[in-house]
């Protein structure tokens, strides 16, 4: 009884441990961090850090986030564009976990390993017209309603999030089917009167081929043209001459 009590014991604690290990970290972004990668990946300036495809589904400021198990702290990264334009306007925001996450960073305090970081801590750095602040907490975030309640009162650019390529692609294509209606339409006018034109002279020279198709016609029944009896008179007076 004693070895299955302490193994007990050792099984709670070790889920206790391993609960107190891991946090469940929100995965997402918001405003124009996607188009700021080559900030955030400048190897020029010794900056370097994953990039997760699955971002591009995801908005913060929305609620629309992912959960991600971590075995070290959630980070989120702030991005405001200086100078400022307003108090609480922000760039772009990223949460996520930060395992194995950050590899270097000329933000951050050298001789840290910011891949497996276990504190709560802030860090803000200016670079290239940017304020990044760098927020590393040791608490979970998967509190989806709480994340978009505590972005409710930033400004983000969103002109860029509402054009994503693919409504781009779409208002391209309708703008192509716009211009290639209006060509049609020109050009079928310019056919109509084209034709119009054609059928009009038509007409007329059909007008002014039937007083000779009537002599013609008079001719095969046996009339004789006026000029060919003043031609016939003439000659008879001569013969009398």
């Amino acid at each position: 009884m004693v070895w299955i009590r302490l193994l007990l014991f050792l099984l709670v604690f070790y889920l206790v441990k391993a609960n107190e290990m891991t946090r469940s970290c929100a995965q997402c972004v918001s405003g124009d961090f996607l188009y700021r990668r080559h900030l955030m990946q400048d190897s020029s300036v010794g900056m370097s850090m994953g990039w997760v495809n699955e971002w591009k589904e995801t908005n913060c400021a929305k609620g629309i986030i992912r959960l991600i198990s971590c075995t070290h702290a959630c980070v989120k990264i702030t991005l405001v564009k200086l100078p400022k334009e307003e108090d609480n306007s922000v760039e772009g925001i990223m949460m996520d976990c930060s395992d194995d996450l950050i590899h270097a960073s000329p933000d951050l305090p050298k001789g840290i390993d910011f891949k497996a970081y276990d504190e709560n801590a802030t860090f803000t750095n200016r670079r290239r017209n940017f304020s990044i602040t760098y927020t590393f907490s040791m608490d979970s975030t998967d509190d989806a309603v709480k994340i978009r309640e505590d972005h409710s009162e930033i400004i983000l650019p969103y002109y860029k999030e509402d054009y994503q390529p693919g409504t781009i692609g779409v208002y391209i294509f309708f703008f192509f089917l716009f211009i290639s209606f209006i060509v049609g339409g020109v050009i079928c006018c310019f056919r109509i009167q084209k034709e119009e034109k054609e059928h009009r002279k038509y007409l007329e020279d059909l007008e002014l081929q039937e007083p000779h198709e009537g002599e013609a016609e008079k001719m095969r029944n046996g009339a004789v043209p006026a000029a060919s009896l003043a031609i016939s008179d003439q000659e008879e007076k001569v013969i009398e001459n």
